[in-house]
């Protein structure tokens, strides 16, 4: 469709309007969708839609990070000592992004959760998680969220009967916005590392999105890759190895928020 009925710019329909139009269940038209963005074919672009690109010259290189711990977890590990500061717990109303980020109707409730994670009391990260106060008809309830005893992982494990599946996004450098060069001690339009991703049940259902900003003077990101046997010697892998990546969004707009919600914690 993409090549045939569509020019780079293009807005593509609602996913609503594409699933009924194919046939197909939401779920597998974000699979698609996933394989489209990773692609470099799709952009997902806040209060348009999802829009179509046709690179004529050279596309990015993704590459994944393929496993992320907890913060304070890896601060341990690193013989430093977690610590957790600006904490709020929030309920807010979606607007349109945040319901598309969702998939969630406009004005429903959803949960902020808000927080700067320290090492030996200096700041180097902060996260923002957008999470549904309903997933696949059970009621999740972030309140008694704590960093330490209580994460959100925790708390998705104690209260849904859905798993979780994955966790998608990117990696990207941006300017530190206002409010978050001032959490991390830094100048505004400080360059630090976002990365930002959705988290997906085992049945495909959007739970949260969430954004990091990271002070990369303090902190040192790094991977490794495994290697599968049978990757030939021009490094090309086999196509069971590759797993695609759905849609990234835009992630200020959850910190814009943080102006409008009154904090509760």
């Amino acid at each position: 469709m993409i090549d045939a009925d569509f020019e780079d710019g293009d807005q593509l329909p609602s996913e609503v309007k594409l699933s009924e139009s194919l046939g197909v269940s939401r779920a597998k038209l974000r699979e698609a969708f996933g394989s489209l963005w990773q692609a470099g074919l799709i952009e997902k672009k806040w209060g348009v839609g999802t829009i179509v690109r046709k690179p004529k010259d050279l596309k990015p290189v993704v590459v994944p990070l393929p496993y992320i711990r907890s913060a304070p977890n890896l601060i341990r590990e690193s013989g430093l000592t977690p610590s957790v500061s600006d904490v709020s717990v929030e309920i807010g109303r979606a607007d349109p992004t945040i319901a598309d980020l969702l998939d969630i109707p406009a004005e429903s409730d959803y949960w902020l959760v808000d927080r700067v994670v320290r090492a030996d009391d200096v700041p180097i990260q902060r996260t923002i998680d957008a999470v549904c106060t309903r997933v696949e008809g059970k009621t999740f309830d972030a309140s008694a969220f704590d960093v330490d005893t209580n994460t959100l992982v925790a708390m998705y494990q104690a209260q849904l009967d859905s798993k979780l599946m994955r966790s998608d996004g990117r990696v990207t450098v941006v300017p530190a916005p206002g409010d978050t060069a001032r959490r991390l001690d830094l100048r505004e339009g400080d360059p630090v590392l976002l990365v930002e991703y959705s988290t997906l049940t085992d049945r495909q259902t959007v739970l949260s999105y969430s954004v990091t900003w990271f002070n990369t003077a303090r902190v040192d990101i790094r991977f490794s890759a495994e290697r599968p046997e049978t990757m030939d010697f021009l490094g090309q892998i086999p196509d069971v190895a590759t797993k695609p990546f759905p849609p990234a969004h835009v992630s200020s707009h959850l910190s814009a928020l943080k102006h409008v919600h009154a904090k509760t914690a």
